[in-house]
C-alpha cells in the first residue's frame, strides 16, 4: 500500500514554510500536477503544452516513442495505456510520475537553462552529488518535522535552490509510491518519521533518476535534437475535470416582448450546446409542424481521446487477436451504435478499424485531425438518451423549447412554456463522460470547440452561430494566468472565428472560510471559473427568476473580478428555480448553468433579427452588456446588470 503525501506537505517542500513562502514554483510541472501525483499513486491525466516553436503533432509523436522506450527499459509494458492524442496546440496523455520526470521534464527550457544545468552538474558528480542530495534531504527532513508539528514551524536552516526543491519533492513522491513502511492514512508525525527513515531510499531514487537522464541525453541527444528547435515542451498541467454549473424566466429578460414587437424568427440560427447531452426527441424540441426535431445533430465527445490516440496503431494491427480488436471497437463506438452481425460485421468493422488506423497514421505524420474519419465514432442519433443527467436537455430547453400546441391532460400547464428562441436549431455536443468511472476532461471540450470551427469552415456560410458552455472548471491561480488556460484560449479562437461563446460564471460565490477563530460562511470574490475567465466569452452570473431587483445576485453565483482584474461576470440572467425540460418530462434546476442559456438565446435573437451581426460576436456582446439593466449591485457581482433583450433591440 502506497503512502499519500498531503497537499500541505507538498506545498511546504515546493514553496517553503508559510511565513517564508514563495508564491510561485519554477519547474514546468505545474502545481496541480505535483499535488495530484503526491496524493494519488498511479497515472494522471495530463495536458502538455508544446514549446512555442514546435507543433503538437511533433511533440505527441516524440513523447509516444520515448514513453514506449522508457517502459521497455523499465520492464513496465503492463502499465495502463498512455492514450496520447493531440489537438491544435495541446497534447493529452496518461502518464506515470516517473515517466514525466524522465521523458518530459528534460525536454523543457527550464531543464536546459544555464541555472538548472549548473546545479545539475553538482548533482551528477559522484562525491559532490551525494553530499548535495544528503544535504537537501536533511533540510527536507527538518521541514517535514516542522510541518508535522505546527507549533514548531519556523524558517528552515538550509537554503534550497529551485532544483533542490524539485528533486526533494520528486524523490519523496517516488519513494511514497514504493514504500510499505506506513499506510496511506498515516498521521503527520508518522509520515515525517518515515521520510527520515527512508532518506537512504530517497537518495538512491534521485541518484538513479538523474544518472539515467544524463545517460539518455549523452546517447541520443544529437539525433533527437534534429527533430525540433529549442525546447520541446513548455509545461505540464492536469487535464482538468469539468462540472455542470448547476419559473418562467423568459419574461424577466423581456425576451417574449422582443419576439412580439420585433417579429423575431430564429429558424435560420443554429446554436451548439456543449454539455451532458440533449434528449433530441423531447416534444419541446419539435419544429412548428410538430413532426421534425430542431436538434440538427448530436455528437458524443466523451470518448474522443480514445478515438484519436496513438495507441490504436498498436491495438488494431494484423497480429492482434480479432476478438480483442472487436471488443475495443465496441468500446469506442458511441451510445446506441450497434455493430451488425456476420459478414456485415466484418465489412463495417474493417471500415471503422481502417478509420482508426488512418487517424493514428495521420497523428504519426503530424497531420491535422481528419474529422471525417472521426465522425462515425462521435455522431449519434438525436434520440440517444443522455447517460449523465438532465442538465444538457434543461439548458437546451431554456434556449429553444417550444410549448406544445395542443392541450392534453398529460401535459401540465406549467410545462406549456417557450424558451428564448422556440424556433432555433440546436447542435448537441456531449462532453461529459458516459461512464461514471471516467473523468470529464478539458481535452474533450477543446475538441468539441475545434470541431465547431471545422464545421463552420466547410462552407462559405456559418453553420453554427453560437455555443453555450454551462460548464465550470476551477482556475488554479498558480498554474496559468487568468483567462489563459487551454480551454480559455480555445474559446478565444472560436470567438475570433465569428462564433458567439456564452459561459456560466460558476457556482462558487458562497464558500466556507477557516480562520483562527473557526469556520464561517460568506461570499467569495474572484471565484469566476473557466471558461468564464476568457475575455471574449460572454460570462453570465445568476439572479432571481422573477424578483431580480429585490434579491440581486444569487448567493451561489460566482463573483468577480477576474484574477487579473478584469470585470466579470459580464451580466446576469435568471438562474434560480428555472423550469425546463428533463429527459423525461419537465423540472426545475438552479445555477449559473441556467442563466447562461438565457444570454445565448438573446444573442441568437439579435443575429436573427439583424443578420449583419452574424460573425460579429464582440459587437453582440457589447450590445447586450451596454443595454443591461442595472440592479444597483457591486459591478464585480452583477457585471453590467440584468440581461434586457427588449432594450437591446430598441438600442439598434
Amino acid at each position: 500500500m502506497t503512502v499519500l503525501i498531503p497537499r500541505t506537505l507538498a506545498e511546504y517542500i515546493l514553496l517553503g514554510p508559510t511565513g517564508d513562502r514563495r508564491q510561485l514554483q519554477d519547474s514546468p510541472i505545474l502545481g496541480d500536477v505535483w499535488i495530484a501525483y503526491a496524493s494519488e499513486a498511479g497515472p494522471q491525466e495530463l495536458l502538455i503544452t508544446p514549446y512555442k516553436t514546435n507543433t503538437a503533432g511533433l511533440v505527441a509523436n516524440w513523447i509516444d516513442g520515448e514513453v514506449d522506450h522508457d517502459r521497455l527499459m523499465h520492464n513496465a509494458s503492463g502499465r495502463e495505456p498512455r492514450e496520447i492524442a493531440y489537438l491544435q496546440g495541446v497534447i493529452a496523455a496518461r502518464l506515470y510520475f516517473d515517466e514525466v520526470l524522465r521523458v518530459i521534464v528534460p525536454t523543457t527550457s527550464w531543464w536546459s537553462s544555464a541555472r538548472i544545468q549548473g546545479d545539475m552538474a553538482v548533482y551528477l558528480q559522484a562525491a559532490s552529488g551525494s553530499q548535495r542530495i544528503n544535504a537537501v534531504l536533511d533540510t527536507v527532513q527538518e521541514m517535514a518535522a516542522h510541518w508535522s508539528d505546527p507549533k514548531t514551524i519556523k524558517k528552515s536552516a538550509g537554503m534550497l535552490t529551485a532544483l533542490d526543491r524539485y528533486a526533494a519533492l520528486a524523490g519523496i513522491i517516488l519513494w511514497a509510491a514504493q514504500t510499505t513502511t506506513i499506510g496511506p492514512d498515516a498521521k503527520p508525525a508518522e509520515l515525517a518519521a518515515a521520510i527520515k527513515a527512508g532518506k537512504g531510499d530517497i537518495a538512491r531514487l534521485l541518484t538513479d533518476l538523474f544518472s539515467e537522464i544524463l545517460d539518455r541525453q549523452e546517447q541520443n541527444d544529437a539525433n533527437r535534437r534534429k527533430q525540433w528547435k529549442d525546447s520541446l515542451v513548455y509545461q505540464v498541467s492536469l487535464n482538468r475535470r469539468a462540472d455542470m454549473a448547476v419559473a418562467r424566466s423568459v419574461p424577466s429578460v423581456k425576451a417574449d416582448a422582443a419576439r412580439l414587437l420585433f417579429t423575431v424568427n430564429c429558424a435560420e440560427i443554429a446554436w451548439a450546446v456543449i454539455d451532458s447531452g440533449i434528449q433530441g426527441d423531447h416534444p419541446c424540441f419539435k419544429d412548428a409542424t410538430g413532426k421534425e426535431s430542431r436538434v440538427v445533430a448530436s455528437f458524443d465527445f466523451s470518448n474522443f481521446r480514445k478515438i484519436v490516440n496513438l495507441d490504436n496503431l498498436r491495438i488494431f494491427n494484423e497480429n492482434e487477436d480479432p476478438e480483442v480488436q472487436e471488443g475495443k471497437l465496441k468500446q469506442l463506438l458511441p451510445d446506441g451504435h450497434k455493430l451488425p452481425e456476420g459478414q456485415k460485421l466484418k465489412q463495417a468493422g474493417a471500415k471503422l478499424i481502417s478509420n482508426l488506423v488512418q487517424l493514428s497514421r495521420d497523428a504519426r505524420a503530424q497531420r491535422p485531425i481528419h474529422w471525417e474519419l472521426v465522425e462515425p465514432f462521435i455522431e449519434i442519433k438525436i434520440d440517444t438518451r443522455p447517460s449523465v443527467s438532465d442538465h444538457g436537455t434543461h439548458v437546451a430547453g431554456i434556449i429553444g423549447a417550444r410549448a406544445p400546441q395542443k392541450r392534453t391532460k398529460a401535459i401540465a400547464e406549467d410545462d406549456r412554456i417557450d424558451g428564448m428562441c422556440p424556433d432555433i436549431r440546436l447542435y448537441d455536443f456531449r462532453v461529459l463522460s458516459r461512464n461514471s468511472d471516467e473523468k470529464d476532461t478539458e481535452f474533450a471540450i477543446i475538441a468539441a470547440l475545434q470541431y465547431i470551427r471545422h464545421l463552420n469552415e466547410r462552407h462559405d456560410y456559418i453553420s453554427i452561430h453560437g455555443a453555450n458552455l454551462s460548464l465550470s472548471i476551477k482556475h488554479d491561480v498558480r498554474n496559468y494566468a487568468c483567462g489563459r488556460t487551454p480551454i480559455c484560449e480555445e474559446c478565444e479562437h472560436l470567438v475570433e472565428s465569428g462564433v458567439v461563446v456564452v459561459a456560466a460564471a460558476g457556482n462558487y460565490g458562497f464558500q466556507s472560510f477557516t480562520t483562527t477563530d473557526g469556520a464561517f460562511e460568506s461570499y467569495a470574490a474572484f471565484s469566476i471559473t473557466d471558461p468564464g475567465n476568457a475575455d471574449g466569452v460572454i460570462t453570465v452570473g445568476s439572479t432571481h427568476r422573477s424578483l431580480p431587483h429585490t434579491y440581486g445576485v444569487s448567493f451561489f453565483s460566482s463573483r468577480g473580478p477576474t484574477g487579473d482584474g478584469r470585470l466579470k461576470p459580464d451580466l446576469v440572467a435568471p438562474g434560480e428555480r428555472i423550469h425546463g425540460p428533463f429527459r423525461d418530462g419537465w423540472g426545475d434546476l438552479d445555477g449559473t448553468s441556467m442563466a447562461a442559456p438565457h444570454v445565448s438565446g438573446a444573442a441568437a435573437m439579435l443575429m436573427a433579427r439583424y443578420p449583419e451581426f452574424i460573425k460579429q460576436p464582440r459587437k453582440v456582446k457589447k450590445i447586450l452588456c451596454e443595454t443591461a439593466t442595472d440592479l444597483g449591485r457591486e459591478r464585480s457581482f452583477q457585471g453590467s446588470g440584468l440581461l434586457d433583450v427588449l432594450r437591446a433591440f430598441q438600442s439598434i
